[in-house]
Protein backbone atom coordinates (compact mmCIF):
# COMPACT_ATOMS: atom_id res chain seq x y z
CA UNK A 1 0.00 0.00 0.00
CA UNK A 2 1.42 3.40 -0.95
CA UNK A 3 1.78 5.88 1.94
CA UNK A 4 -0.61 8.80 1.82
CA UNK A 5 1.76 11.33 3.29
CA UNK A 6 5.48 11.78 3.76
CA UNK A 7 6.69 14.06 6.54
CA UNK A 8 10.05 15.84 6.50
CA UNK A 9 12.49 14.30 9.03
CA UNK A 10 13.31 16.27 12.17
CA UNK A 11 16.85 16.72 13.64
CA UNK A 12 16.30 13.53 15.62
CA UNK A 13 16.10 11.60 12.37
CA UNK A 14 19.87 11.51 11.68
CA UNK A 15 21.17 8.54 9.69
CA UNK A 16 21.37 5.39 11.77
CA UNK A 17 19.63 7.05 14.71
CA UNK A 18 16.80 5.02 16.36
CA UNK A 19 13.27 6.17 15.83
CA UNK A 20 11.34 7.34 18.88
CA UNK A 21 7.67 8.24 18.17
CA UNK A 22 6.24 10.46 20.88
CA UNK A 23 3.79 9.08 23.38
CA UNK A 24 0.06 9.62 23.21
CA UNK A 25 -1.04 12.48 25.49
CA UNK A 26 -4.36 14.17 26.12
CA UNK A 27 -3.86 15.97 22.80
CA UNK A 28 -2.75 13.55 20.07
CA UNK A 29 -0.53 15.14 17.43
CA UNK A 30 0.43 13.32 14.26
CA UNK A 31 4.17 12.67 14.12
CA UNK A 32 6.38 10.76 11.74
CA UNK A 33 10.05 10.09 12.34
CA UNK A 34 12.59 9.23 9.66
CA UNK A 35 11.05 6.68 7.41
CA UNK A 36 7.83 6.47 9.41
CA UNK A 37 4.80 7.48 7.39
CA UNK A 38 1.77 7.96 9.58
CA UNK A 39 -1.82 7.85 8.50
CA UNK A 40 -3.22 5.80 11.42
CA UNK A 41 -3.97 6.78 15.02
CA UNK A 42 -3.87 5.09 18.39
CA UNK A 43 -6.49 2.42 18.97
CA UNK A 44 -8.40 1.28 22.02
CA UNK A 45 -7.63 -1.86 23.97
CA UNK A 46 -10.11 -4.68 24.00
CA UNK A 47 -12.19 -5.22 27.16
CA UNK A 48 -10.82 -7.20 30.05
CA UNK A 49 -11.64 -8.28 33.56
CA UNK A 50 -9.94 -11.21 35.19
CA UNK A 51 -9.12 -12.55 31.74
CA UNK A 52 -5.80 -12.16 30.00
CA UNK A 53 -6.77 -10.06 27.01
CA UNK A 54 -4.83 -8.18 24.35
CA UNK A 55 -4.71 -4.41 24.00
CA UNK A 56 -5.08 -3.13 20.46
CA UNK A 57 -6.60 -4.57 17.32
CA UNK A 58 -5.66 -7.93 15.92
CA UNK A 59 -5.81 -9.88 19.16
CA UNK A 60 -8.01 -12.87 19.79
CA UNK A 61 -9.98 -13.71 22.89
CA UNK A 62 -8.12 -15.88 25.35
CA UNK A 63 -9.48 -18.66 27.55
CA UNK A 64 -10.61 -17.64 31.01
CA UNK A 65 -7.71 -17.35 33.41
CA UNK A 66 -7.57 -18.92 36.85
CA UNK A 67 -7.30 -16.00 39.28
CA UNK A 68 -7.15 -15.69 43.07
CA UNK A 69 -6.48 -13.15 45.80
CA UNK A 70 -4.66 -13.75 49.08
CA UNK A 71 -3.34 -11.51 51.87
CA UNK A 72 0.27 -10.41 51.46
CA UNK A 73 2.87 -11.72 53.87
CA UNK A 74 2.45 -10.15 57.29
CA UNK A 75 -1.17 -9.12 56.71
CA UNK A 76 -4.42 -10.84 57.56
CA UNK A 77 -7.38 -10.81 55.20
CA UNK A 78 -9.06 -8.18 57.41
CA UNK A 79 -6.03 -5.99 58.13
CA UNK A 80 -6.49 -3.75 55.09
CA UNK A 81 -2.95 -4.43 53.93
CA UNK A 82 -1.97 -5.09 50.32
CA UNK A 83 -3.28 -8.31 48.78
CA UNK A 84 -1.37 -10.59 46.43
CA UNK A 85 -3.14 -11.22 43.13
CA UNK A 86 -2.45 -14.49 41.32
CA UNK A 87 -3.46 -15.57 37.83
CA UNK A 88 -2.47 -18.66 35.85
CA UNK A 89 -2.92 -18.54 32.09
CA UNK A 90 -1.16 -19.81 28.99
CA UNK A 91 1.52 -21.79 30.81
CA UNK A 92 2.58 -18.98 33.16
CA UNK A 93 1.65 -17.90 36.68
CA UNK A 94 1.65 -14.18 37.42
CA UNK A 95 1.66 -12.96 41.02
CA UNK A 96 1.47 -9.27 41.86
CA UNK A 97 1.14 -7.04 44.91
CA UNK A 98 0.58 -3.26 44.88
CA UNK A 99 1.44 -0.75 47.58
CA UNK A 100 1.86 3.05 47.78
CA UNK A 101 5.42 4.05 46.92
CA UNK A 102 7.68 7.03 47.48
CA UNK A 103 9.52 8.86 44.74
CA UNK A 104 9.80 6.73 41.63
CA UNK A 105 9.91 7.42 37.92
CA UNK A 106 9.98 11.20 37.31
CA UNK A 107 10.59 11.64 41.07
CA UNK A 108 6.88 11.59 41.88
CA UNK A 109 4.91 9.62 44.42
CA UNK A 110 2.93 6.73 43.05
CA UNK A 111 2.07 3.07 43.19
CA UNK A 112 4.59 0.26 43.06
CA UNK A 113 3.70 -3.26 41.96
CA UNK A 114 6.04 -6.11 42.86
CA UNK A 115 5.49 -9.18 40.73
CA UNK A 116 6.78 -12.61 39.80
CA UNK A 117 6.26 -14.64 36.64
CA UNK A 118 6.66 -18.42 36.76
CA UNK A 119 6.87 -20.65 33.69
CA UNK A 120 4.53 -23.55 34.41
CA UNK A 121 4.90 -24.96 30.90
CA UNK A 122 7.43 -27.26 29.25
CA UNK A 123 9.18 -24.76 26.92
CA UNK A 124 11.16 -21.55 27.57
CA UNK A 125 9.22 -18.29 27.22
CA UNK A 126 10.08 -14.60 27.26
CA UNK A 127 8.32 -12.16 29.60
CA UNK A 128 8.31 -8.73 27.95
CA UNK A 129 8.94 -6.90 31.21
CA UNK A 130 11.56 -4.36 30.07
CA UNK A 131 9.59 -1.41 28.68
CA UNK A 132 11.46 1.42 26.93
CA UNK A 133 10.46 4.98 27.71
CA UNK A 134 9.35 5.40 24.08
CA UNK A 135 8.50 2.57 21.73
CA UNK A 136 10.00 2.87 18.26
CA UNK A 137 13.70 2.07 18.46
CA UNK A 138 15.23 -1.10 17.00
CA UNK A 139 17.21 -1.57 20.24
CA UNK A 140 16.45 -1.24 23.94
CA UNK A 141 18.33 1.76 25.39
CA UNK A 142 21.02 0.93 27.94
CA UNK A 143 19.53 3.38 30.45
CA UNK A 144 16.05 1.81 30.31
CA UNK A 145 14.20 2.01 33.64
CA UNK A 146 13.27 -1.55 34.67
CA UNK A 147 10.26 -0.24 36.62
CA UNK A 148 8.69 1.55 33.67
CA UNK A 149 5.33 0.21 32.49
CA UNK A 150 2.57 1.46 30.22
CA UNK A 151 -0.40 2.97 32.07
CA UNK A 152 -3.93 3.22 30.66
CA UNK A 153 -7.55 2.70 31.65
CA UNK A 154 -9.32 -0.50 30.65
CA UNK A 155 -13.02 -1.00 31.43
CA UNK A 156 -12.84 1.27 34.47
CA UNK A 157 -9.65 -0.34 35.79
CA UNK A 158 -6.19 1.25 36.05
CA UNK A 159 -4.03 -1.09 33.98
CA UNK A 160 -0.28 -1.13 34.57
CA UNK A 161 1.06 -3.17 31.68
CA UNK A 162 4.34 -4.45 30.30
CA UNK A 163 3.47 -5.38 26.74
CA UNK A 164 4.08 -4.67 23.07
CA UNK A 165 1.78 -2.89 20.63
CA UNK A 166 1.17 -3.39 16.93
CA UNK A 167 2.35 -0.79 14.43
CA UNK A 168 -0.51 1.39 13.19
CA UNK A 169 -1.83 0.84 9.65
CA UNK A 170 0.25 2.45 6.89
CA UNK A 171 3.18 3.08 9.26
CA UNK A 172 6.59 1.75 8.28
CA UNK A 173 9.79 1.63 10.33
CA UNK A 174 13.30 1.23 8.93
CA UNK A 175 13.76 -1.55 11.52
CA UNK A 176 11.19 -3.26 13.73
CA UNK A 177 10.66 -1.54 17.11
CA UNK A 178 11.51 -3.80 20.04
CA UNK A 179 10.54 -4.52 23.62
CA UNK A 180 12.93 -5.93 26.19
CA UNK A 181 12.34 -9.05 28.24
CA UNK A 182 13.73 -11.96 30.21
CA UNK A 183 13.80 -15.61 29.23
CA UNK A 184 12.11 -17.96 31.71
CA UNK A 185 13.04 -21.64 31.61
CA UNK A 186 10.40 -24.28 32.44
CA UNK A 187 9.79 -24.22 36.19
CA UNK A 188 11.80 -21.01 36.67
CA UNK A 189 10.60 -17.68 38.08
CA UNK A 190 11.59 -14.07 37.48
CA UNK A 191 10.70 -11.10 39.68
CA UNK A 192 10.35 -7.39 38.94
CA UNK A 193 8.61 -4.12 39.70
CA UNK A 194 6.24 -1.83 37.84
CA UNK A 195 5.59 1.79 38.77
CA UNK A 196 2.68 4.17 38.13
CA UNK A 197 2.71 7.83 39.14
CA UNK A 198 -0.18 9.19 41.19
CA UNK A 199 -2.52 10.62 40.23
CA UNK A 200 -2.33 8.22 37.28
CA UNK A 201 -2.02 9.55 33.75
CA UNK A 202 -1.96 8.00 30.30
CA UNK A 203 1.44 6.57 29.37
CA UNK A 204 1.43 4.61 26.10
CA UNK A 205 3.39 4.65 22.81
CA UNK A 206 2.64 7.38 20.26
CA UNK A 207 0.23 7.43 17.36
CA UNK A 208 2.49 5.22 15.25
CA UNK A 209 1.14 2.29 17.31
CA UNK A 210 -2.31 0.83 17.94
CA UNK A 211 -2.64 1.70 21.63
CA UNK A 212 -5.33 2.94 24.03
CA UNK A 213 -5.77 6.71 23.93
CA UNK A 214 -8.60 7.51 26.37
CA UNK A 215 -7.72 9.81 29.25
CA UNK A 216 -7.14 8.07 32.58
CA UNK A 217 -9.58 9.04 35.32
CA UNK A 218 -7.46 9.95 38.37
CA UNK A 219 -10.25 8.68 40.61
CA UNK A 220 -10.07 5.05 39.43
CA UNK A 221 -10.46 2.71 42.38
CA UNK A 222 -9.21 -0.57 40.91
CA UNK A 223 -5.93 -1.70 39.37
CA UNK A 224 -4.47 -4.70 37.59
CA UNK A 225 -1.06 -5.73 36.29
CA UNK A 226 -0.57 -7.25 32.85
CA UNK A 227 2.58 -8.81 31.38
CA UNK A 228 2.97 -10.15 27.85
CA UNK A 229 4.65 -13.53 27.50
CA UNK A 230 6.01 -14.46 24.09
CA UNK A 231 7.83 -17.21 22.23
CA UNK A 232 11.42 -17.65 23.43
CA UNK A 233 12.60 -18.22 19.87
CA UNK A 234 11.85 -14.60 18.92
CA UNK A 235 14.29 -13.09 21.42
CA UNK A 236 17.84 -11.90 20.71
CA UNK A 237 20.48 -10.73 23.24
CA UNK A 238 20.38 -7.04 24.14
CA UNK A 239 23.26 -4.64 24.78
CA UNK A 240 21.50 -3.74 28.04
CA UNK A 241 23.00 -6.88 29.58
CA UNK A 242 21.69 -8.65 32.66
CA UNK A 243 20.10 -11.35 30.54
CA UNK A 244 17.77 -8.90 28.77
CA UNK A 245 16.65 -9.97 25.30
CA UNK A 246 14.96 -7.94 22.57
CA UNK A 247 11.73 -8.98 20.88
CA UNK A 248 9.96 -7.19 18.02
CA UNK A 249 6.91 -5.38 19.38
CA UNK A 250 3.59 -6.98 18.46
CA UNK A 251 0.14 -6.85 20.00
CA UNK A 252 -0.44 -9.77 22.38
CA UNK A 253 -2.68 -12.51 21.01
CA UNK A 254 -4.76 -15.16 22.70
CA UNK A 255 -3.31 -15.96 26.12
CA UNK A 256 -0.06 -14.02 25.61
CA UNK A 257 -1.20 -11.21 27.93
CA UNK A 258 -1.51 -12.36 31.53
CA UNK A 259 -3.53 -9.94 33.67
CA UNK A 260 -4.37 -10.13 37.36
CA UNK A 261 -7.98 -9.68 38.40
CA UNK A 262 -8.99 -6.09 39.22
CA UNK A 263 -8.25 -5.18 42.87
CA UNK A 264 -8.72 -2.12 45.04
CA UNK A 265 -6.03 0.54 44.72
CA UNK A 266 -4.29 0.79 48.13
CA UNK A 267 -4.11 4.12 49.91
CA UNK A 268 -1.22 5.34 52.06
Amino acid sequence: MKPTQAITPTPRDLPHAPLHPRRCTARLAMLALGTVLVTGACGQASPSGSRATPAGHGGTASPAATASTSPAAGHSSSSGGPARQTVTVGGVRLEAEMAPAGAGIAASSGLLVEYSVTNTGSKPVVALDVVPDDLGSATVPKDVDPQHAWVYAESGVLRISKQGFATAPNVRFAAAPVMGGHTIAPGATITGRAYAAMPPKLDVPGESFVAPHALVDPALKQWQLCIQVDDHARGRPSAVGGGVVEVASTAPRGDQLACTAPATVPVS
